[in-house]
């Protein structure tokens, strides 16, 4: 009975790791090595001699470019097909383009998701989805070997797979994951002209936020955008905030964030676009259990902890503890701002996350789920 038990769980064992074993490979895309790719390219091919109009009739430069399909296609016909991956394909530059698209009729381009595009000439054919990440990451290699096959392809024919919020919030998070003139480039004239003024130029600190833009205009969605809410917590002045590297940022699960050089107001725009529902506060006075803060008549913030006001006010510190604590209903702002409060109020916070410790980690992003 006891090795008939053992047998069992062995078994049962042994099966787990198969099915994982088998899951792994099923994620390994079909690709051929870079050397097999070399080898494949180096066949010798005769010319393709587009011929002059003395010798016939004059055709058209689609009749010239079906002609010139046929004669590579023909000589490789008893060819095997080499699949090579998007990134690789992406190190190619112009003059190695030249060399590749005679043998295009046997090379299909695979994506990430190992999805197999197949080439017509130098034009790759149907629309696809992808990983907003795996687009930029092709992206970029293109726009470094001003490789336009994989350029036009990313702008035209493929849409971003959706995201949830937390991923948006996240890309808005880091303006750094992505280079300047990449998202420049990704971007179109018109887009970058009204988005970002009449020299066309993304501000280093906004780059997250056209991260975002081009996400939405490439035809990406938001999964949770009907479901979800957004506040974005403001000083009405920032004359003696301190200890703040952003603006604070409160989801309708109760999740707080801190997002570094927020540029809100485009923000706000980018995620209207998208179909999320937003909230902007913008407080004189926000108070907590542990101290509270408002604008004197100099306009200047005080802080008020223990009877004892001095200047300046850790703005970000002190609306976290009072959102989670309901503060915001003593504020003097709650009248202007009752029905937004009143949203505020069926939020459950994270009681995980110990509201008192946060002065620890002033200047941080906030401690989100």
């Amino acid at each position: 009975m006891r090795f008939n038990k053992i047998f069992c769980i062995l078994a049962i064992f042994i099966m787990n790791i198969t099915i994982l074993f088998a899951q792994e490979n099923k994620k390994k895309c079909r690709i051929n090595t870079n050397k097999q790719i070399l080898d494949f390219i180096k066949k010798e091919l005769k010319p393709f001699n587009s011929g002059s109009n003395e010798e016939g009739p004059r055709l058209s430069q689609s009749d010239l470019k079906m002609l010139e399909i046929k004669h590579y296609s023909n000589q490789l016909k008893d060819s095997r097909e080499m699949r090579m991956d998007i990134l690789s394909f992406s190190t190619l530059n112009k003059q190695d383009l030249e060399i590749f698209n005679k043998f295009s009729s046997k090379i299909k381009l695979v994506l990430s998701d190992c999805s197999e595009v197949v080439f017509f000439g130098d034009n790759l054919l149907g629309a696809y989805e992808l990983p907003y990440d795996d687009m930029l990451k092709a992206f970029t290699l293109a726009s470094k070997n001003n490789n336009e096959i994989i350029l036009d392809f990313i702008r035209n024919q493929v849409t971003p797979k959706s995201i949830s919020l937390y991923d948006a919030i996240n890309i808005l998070m880091n303006d750094f994951a992505t280079q300047q003139n990449i998202i420049m480039e990704l971007l179109s004239e018109e887009v970058k002209k009204v988005f970002f003024g009449e020299n066309n130029m993304v501000a280093t600190t906004d780059v997250a936020e056209a991260r975002l833009l081009s996400f939405s205009l490439l035809g990406g969605e938001i999964l949770d955008a009907k479901d979800k809410l957004l506040f974005f917590i403001l000083p009405k002045t920032y004359k003696g905030v301190k200890s703040s590297i952003g603006t604070l940022v409160l989801d309708i699960d109760g999740n707080l964030y801190e997002i570094p050089n927020l540029n809100y107001i485009l923000s706000v725009n980018i995620l209207s676009g998208l179909g999320v529902n937003t909230r902007t506060l913008t407080m004189s006075e926000v108070i907590s259990n542990s101290g509270s803060c408002r604008i004197d008549l100099a306009g200047n913030w005080m802080h008020k902890v223990n009877g004892i006001e001095i200047r300046g006010c850790p703005f970000n510190s002190i609306s976290k503890k009072m959102l989670q604590q309901g503060g915001h209903r003593n504020s003097r702002d709650y009248k202007s701002y009752k029905a937004v409060f009143e949203e505020i109020d069926n939020i459950n916070f994270n009681t995980n996350n110990n509201s008192e410790s946060s002065e620890d980690q002033i200047g941080a992003p906030a401690q989100g789920q």
